[in-house]
């Protein structure tokens, strides 16, 4: 039987690298991956967020997921600059398409990560070591960023060893690797295992992945439940989860992203969301289509997928709507454990810009909204994806259940 190999492809700080590369087709000759630097929202506001940073901000101790306040507090010549999703989901694409080159087998795990299964194809690219340099060789030079590449027997494997020694590397996990390689890191940089769960296997004296691989399995069933086994056996090496061939539909149009940090409540997530909903609206509108089913896919930190989709009365290509529909699916859906992953998608897609409306519907507010939609798709394609933001993403903090609150109370009064 032919030996499996899998890689895992991972961009390098995906959205500050690749915000670095706009900046500099742009013009601009100040390298942002070169300098202490961030994305995230308005460098002057007290609420923004840190999605990503540079390794020299890192150097100074800067964090996913802090405030800009915080962050510039520790380093006042911080670099700050907005997200482009836009520009992000264009490099993806570029991403996948050099990886399609080498297999049809590619699972496109996140906006900057994907697996592929490279069994059977040394006969036409040579040995796996030469074509994983081949393939980051290519990324960077045709692309203009950096990624490391796992190589490995399995998903689990390839996972962990792009997880190694950043940036622009590639690194090898086979089983006979792995006491070596993978058994010295601390247990919390296992695949799957959340903050809890470190907690947990250190109160029980497991601080190292070889700790909890050389544990009694009934032991750590016994302390996390079928999950436990899980675990146990990603600790050992073993994952046989296969790479299923993902395809594109037509008609559907998605976005999803890895978080910068895990986040365990769902108004964490809302300015990503919002994001991905606004991404996903251009698109639509762009191509002329609406669409009339709206899902929701979350991805929790044991890797665990969740979804839930709904179908609307009348198709739509707004912003708005996508992102009041989105929002309402995330909050039912929302597990108990950290979130990792949001994605979201619009199907059953269509040119019918028709809507039915009811003596409820407020038309000018519709009419005002796509007007400022189609505004902001303008000048957007004048002046680049970052010339119109919305403010929740210059500070993406947790009101939005408050911002719908008062939003359909002004409604209210509106149909008195």
């Amino acid at each position: 039987m032919m030996a499996k190999i899998y890689f895992h492809v991972d961009v390098n700080s995906a959205f500050l690298s690749w915000s670095a590369l706009k900046k500099l087709r742009e013009g601009e000759t100040l390298d942002l991956r070169t300098v202490p630097s961030a994305v995230g929202g308005d460098e002057e506001k007290r609420h923004g967020v840190v999605l990503a940073k540079s390794g020299p901000a890192k150097k100074f101790g800067v964090r996913t997921g802090e405030s800009l306040f915080s962050a510039r507090l520790k380093c006042p010549e911080l670099i700050v600059t907005p997200p482009d999703f836009d520009f992000y989901v264009q490099n993806s694409k570029a991403l996948i398409a050099i990886l399609r080159d080498y297999t049809p087998d590619v699972e496109q795990y996140s906006i900057d990560e994907a697996f592929l299964d490279m069994t059977g194809t040394e006969a036409l690219f040579g040995p796996p070591l030469a074509v994983a340099h081949t393939i980051r060789n290519r990324v960077r030079e045709e692309l203009g960023f950096t990624v490391n590449i796992g190589v490995a027997p399995n998903r689990l494997l390839a996972k962990m060893a792009s997880d190694f020694e950043k940036p622009d590397k590639v690194h090898t996990l086979f089983p006979a690797e792995v006491p070596e390689k993978m058994w010295p890191l601390p247990v919390g940089s296992l695949f799957g295992v959340g903050p809890s769960a470190v907690k947990r296997l250190n109160q029980c004296g497991m601080y190292t992945i070889g700790d909890l691989a050389r544990a009694e399995r009934k032991a750590i069933v016994g302390l996390f439940g079928t999950r436990g086994d899980t675990l146990w056996n990603y600790a050992n090496g073993r994952e046989a989860d296969p790479v299923t061939k993902q395809t594109t539909r037509d008609n559907t149009y998605g976005n999803s992203v890895t978080l910068p940090e895990d986040l365990a409540k769902p108004e964490q997530a809302d300015a990503t969301l919002l994001a991905l909903c606004d991404s996903v609206g251009r698109r639509l509108r762009t191509d002329g289509k609406t669409a009339r089913v709206v899902t929701v896919q979350l991805v929790d930190n044991a890797f665990r997928r969740t979804s839930h989709q709904t179908t609307l009365p009348d198709p739509t290509n707004s912003t708005d709507r996508l992102y009041e529909v989105a929002l309402q699916l995330m909050r039912q859906m929302w597990p108990a454990r950290p979130v990792r992953l949001v994605g979201v998608s619009a199907e059953k897609t269509g040119t019918d810009n028709f809507e039915q409306l009811d003596l409820f519907t407020d038309t000018t507010r519709r009419q005002k909204q796509e007007k400022l939609d189609r505004t902001a798709d303008a000048l957007r394609r004048k002046f680049g994806g970052a010339a119109v933001t919305r403010a929740k993403l210059l500070t993406p903090e947790t009101r939005a259940p408050a911002a719908l609150s008062a939003a359909k109370e002004r409604d209210k009064q509106k149909k008195k």
